[in-house]
């Protein structure tokens, strides 16, 4: 039947919400949504997703990662993703810098676990 997969996160934007949205259109727009209101850019996601398909919303997440900046500060997208696998555990996605860190998520995120 397949192990799942419990995704949730966040990116924020500085300027770069146009491209982001292009991406996330382009591709599997499920559970993706960009909240209104307020001075921040930014999208959520959450969603549970087979095992086979993670592959496929980390791409998402490292092309929106690699957009350039676009002010004169040099503000990359910046976010933060708990991936809950049924049998591997809970994985942290941290995006900075233009890059998507992938890593074992801190005990501190036990309680989030599925």
């Amino acid at each position: 039947m397949g192990t799942w997969v419990y995704v949730r996160g966040w990116l924020e934007f500085h300027g770069q919400r146009p491209q982001a949205e292009r991406i996330i259109k382009d591709g599997d727009a499920e559970g993706w949504t960009f909240p209104d209101g307020g001075w921040l850019e930014a999208v959520s996601y959450a969603r549970a997703v087979r095992a086979s398909a993670l592959e496929g919303v980390l791409d998402q997440v490292r092309r929106i990662a690699a957009l350039p900046a676009t002010d004169e500060d040099g503000d990359r997208v910046r976010g933060l993703f708990l991936a809950g696998h049924e049998t591997d555990g809970q994985a942290e996605w941290q995006v900075r810098d233009g890059q998507v860190f992938v890593g074992p998520a801190p005990p501190r995120y036990d309680y989030l676990a599925d």
